[in-house]
């Protein structure tokens, strides 16, 4: 990617370069509205449970975010979570003493069904929604094979680092913090750059001299990983595991996504903002339970805030349009009024 396309990608991704503070102001307004509607919220032992819930959604947010990025889509989010969640509670009740290498291991076998994944996707040029539709059942029913029903053990030594303070701060904070930098930092390499070409335009990506087929894979190598770190939290939070671990996060994984902003037509998207929105959507129901209304309203509202969510991309270019067109029609005035100027004085002289 030579300096000329790089610079046109960077202004490309401009517009987006607004999504987190969108998708961070919305977030802070609901939660201080939940303050002033609950006090109670403001305190730091809830504000604590708070991002220690968020944290698996926000990871595997960000997961699913770049895929989005790529052009693509991954479902394979919730049977990998799942996968990870049984596979770490079975293994971490058998050997507590080899936690963290159990942990490890998680997340190198969610390195390798990224890895499959990104193979059947950008090898065989299958479509990702269908491989990934596939993969996510395959691993659903493994999980299933595994642990028939909820059980499993997770030693005290595991979920008391995750759910733990660090100091004065929640380790999730920690955890949340570096990965919106790690996002910033992978967007800002070689990787990170062609990963986001490919989704605006994988032909023009393909032909300016990027590696199409390893990026990509790449990419879902990276969407497992989170997937299975997401996992490994779910573990941490209830201290067993479950076959169903991950189904929940089939949408809500897009649907913090798109509070985040992100383009599903690929090329344009933002991990941090994906965080913010993982944040909201566990906002959205706390807030309406303090206000009194009832539970089977907020999917409804949910639903909503989504929809509105993917309208302002499109709001925004249409407000650009139109004034670029504003623009070009004052030049075009500017210019025959130059003109026509300009014929008058001949006339004069002749």
């Amino acid at each position: 990617m030579n300096l000329q396309e790089s610079t046109g990608l960077h202004r490309r991704l401009a517009p987006r370069a607004k999504a987190p503070y969108i998708a961070a102001a919305v977030f802070f307004v609901l939660y201080g509205l939940l303050i002033v509607v609950s006090p109670v919220a403001g305190s730091a032992f809830l504000i604590n449970n708070f991002v220690v819930l968020m944290s698996p959604l926000a990871i595997a947010a960000v997961g699913t975010t770049l895929i989005l990025v790529l052009g693509g889509f991954d479902l394979s989010v919730a049977g990998t979570i799942s996968l990870a969640n049984v596979v770490a509670a079975t293994a971490m009740q058998r050997s507590p003493e080899n936690i963290w290498l159990i942990a490890l291991g998680v997340i190198a076998m969610g390195a390798l069904i990224g890895m499959i994944n990104g193979l059947l996707v950008s090898i065989l040029n299958l479509p990702s929604l269908g491989v990934t539709l596939a993969t996510n059942i395959v691993l659903a029913g493994i999980a299933l094979v595994i642990m028939p029903a909820p059980g499993g053990r997770v030693p005290v030594e595991f979920t008391s680092v995750l759910t733990g303070m660090l100091g004065s701060v929640p380790f999730a904070a920690i955890v949340l913090l570096g990965l919106g930098a790690f996002w910033v930092a992978l967007m800002k390499t070689r990787t990170g750059m062609s990963i986001a070409a490919i989704g605006g335009d994988a032909t023009a990506a393909k032909l300016s001299g990027i590696p199409v087929r390893r990026v990509s894979t790449v990419a879902y190598v990276i969407a497992g990983m989170l997937y299975s770190v997401a996992g490994l939290y779910l573990c941490g939070l209830t201290a067993t595991g479950s076959p169903a671990a991950g189904s929940s996060f089939l949408l809500t994984a897009f649907t913090a996504a798109a509070l985040g902003l992100v383009s599903f037509k690929g090329g344009r998207g933002s991990g941090v903002a994906a965080i913010f929105g993982a944040g909201t959507i566990l906002v959205i129901p706390k807030f309406l339970f303090a206000l009194g209304i009832a539970d089977f309203w907020v999917g409804a509202c949910q639903g909503l805030i989504v929809l509105i969510a993917l309208t302002i991309p499109s709001i925004g270019r249409l407000t650009r349009h139109a004034a670029r067109k504003d623009a070009g029609r004052n030049t075009r005035g500017s210019q025959l009024a130059a003109s026509t100027e300009g014929l008058e004085k001949q006339k004069l002289h002749i």
